[in-house]
């Protein structure tokens, strides 16, 4: 059984966006990194985060302290998460379809639920 909250969460955004966070889940999200994701997600000062400095994005075109994965930067303030999948928007995709934004407690859940949340994302898909 899922998880209502996860089924929640999900239900808040549109195809395209969950279809995102299935690709980011899948590319940058294993059990080697899970951890260390939450914790940048949930650090509050710029200080703590530069902790992560070896992954940390150093290029110019985004402004602001970014994780830096495979295809996708990861950044966290004020309580809000967003995920930019950098490759596509590199390729001319619109900033509406490679930016996904969550609540950090709502994001937490997700990744730290993977398994759920990729199996509802399977079940949405043959649903559409």
């Amino acid at each position: 059984m899922i998880d209502k909250q996860i089924t929640n969460i999900l239900q808040s955004y549109e195809k395209q966006q969950i279809f995102k966070i299935e690709d980011f889940l899948l590319s940058e999200i294993d059990k080697d990194n899970l951890q260390e994701t939450i914790d940048f997600v949930i650090s509050d000062d710029i200080s703590q985060k530069t902790n992560f400095s070896d992954e940390l994005y150093e290029g110019n075109q985004y402004e602001g302290i970014f994780l830096e994965g495979n295809q996708y930067l990861l950044s966290s303030s004020e309580g809000k998460v967003t995920i930019i999948d950098m490759l596509s928007e590199a390729h001319g995709v619109s900033i509406k379809d490679t930016r996904v934004q969550f609540e950090e407690e709502n994001f937490v859940k997700l990744i730290t639920n993977k398994k759920e949340t990729l199996y509802w994302i399977k079940n949405y898909k043959i649903d559409k």
